[in-house]
């Protein structure tokens, strides 16, 4: 299998297939099991994004907003899942896991042709592959290869032409209304390609919601009287380095939850979690031991696109506001000195190879003066 995918690569190096298909020609491949990788294609790699939570991953990227900060930046990227072929590399950029690949192979990439193979999966550090990841690699290349000839025959001879030959021969009676891109499918030896709508405003990033189902404990802090005036910044976001994960081989990128009273300007509390969908019930019990201690806010504003549809429900159980806050540029001063503080205190300053081994804490109290 090493040998297959390092010679498809090498043929797939040299049949330049950037030239014919833009970054935006969207090409589904269907693996052996029925999941969908839409593919994209750049000069010297190929991004295959995995199912609906790739698709969405891509399209948000692509959508994003000139003005997102480079937090919101960072926390996209890292929203991708997907299996990457980077190529064009020199031996000097290659990990020694790589280059003894590579070596194994036993095909030959001159000087400057080295492939390196990753999957990323969302909020992970991209990591080696796995022996299924390595098969729909391998599936993506060879039918790519075939898309080459395929849709040459219909009249797309570079970037700037589209696939509309092709859908057209399709005798589509609503492709104004609908996107339609090319889907390949293995059949025994060849291939066959159908068309396939591209349903992008159907997927969109899910965030979990808190909300409380003990009666006794909602009550408790509905009763409890809230502070006049009293208001809380909270932030939900991803931290921009990976750490090595307690649940995961691969080094992952942690979500950290900050809370901020701007009234005092001090920073409540900091916390780290590994994995949001499993633990963001780790933040609430903070944020509600927060209220017990430094007492009850009439509002809370939200910073991080996570953060407003994790409180808003539980808000309106207990009676405080739940906002979208508005003063960005001063909770994102706080986050980058939040950000420094942490790194200066676990020595952060190397490169985070796939070998990578450091370890964070994962429960950090900062004060803010």
């Amino acid at each position: 299998m090493n040998k297959t995918l390092y010679s498809l690569a090498k043929a797939y190096g040299e049949a330049s297939l950037h030239t014919l298909f833009s970054e935006n020609d969207l090409i589904c491949v269907l693996n052996t099991k029925g999941v969908p990788y839409y593919v994209s294609i750049v000069e010297n790699a190929l991004a295959a994004y995995r199912g609906e939570k790739g698709l969405t991953g891509y399209l948000a990227l692509s959508l994003e907003e000139d003005d997102a900060s480079e937090l919101e930046y960072v926390d996209l990227q890292q929203a991708q899942e997907c299996l990457l072929a980077i190529l064009g590399s020199d031996a000097s950029e290659l990990d020694p896991t790589d280059l003894k690949e590579v070596e194994e192979s036993g095909v030959d990439f001159g000087a400057t042709g080295f492939p390196q193979f990753r999957s990323k999966l969302q909020y992970q550090f991209p990591w080696y592959l796995t022996d299924e990841e390595t098969e729909d690699l391998i599936l993506i290349m060879r039918s790519l290869l075939f898309a080459k000839e395929y849709f040459s025959a219909f009249k797309k001879h570079g970037k700037a032409s589209s696939f509309s030959a092709w859908l057209d021969s399709l005798g589509l009676k609503d492709q104004e209304k609908k996107e339609y891109i090319p889907c390949i499918t293995a059949e025994g030896d060849g291939f066959s390609v159908t068309s396939k709508v591209l349903q992008d405003e159907a997927y969109g990033f899910e965030y979990p919601q808190a909300y409380f189902t003990n009666e006794e404990r909602k009550l408790t802090f509905k009763r409890m009287r809230a502070k006049p005036g009293k208001v809380y910044y909270y932030m939900i976001g991803l931290l921009p380095e990976p750490m090595m994960g307690k649940q995961s081989d691969r080094p992952v990128y942690p979500i950290f939850s900050l809370i901020y009273d701007p009234q005092s300007h001090m920073i409540l509390d900091v916390y780290i979690v590994e994995d949001y969908e499993k633990e963001h019930g780790l933040f609430i019990a903070r944020l509600l031991e927060i209220f017990e201690k430094e007492g009850k806010p009439q509002a809370i504003h939200c910073f991080g696109k996570r953060t407003l549809t994790l409180l808003s429900q539980m808000g309106k159980q207990i009676g405080i506001m739940v906002v979208e806050g508005t003063q960005k540029e001063e909770m994102e001063k706080i986050v980058m000195e939040m950000l420094e503080d942490l790194y200066a205190d676990q020595d952060h300053d190397h490169e985070h190879g796939p070998d990578c081994s450091c370890h964070h804490d994962h429960d950090h109290d900062h004060d803010h003066h």
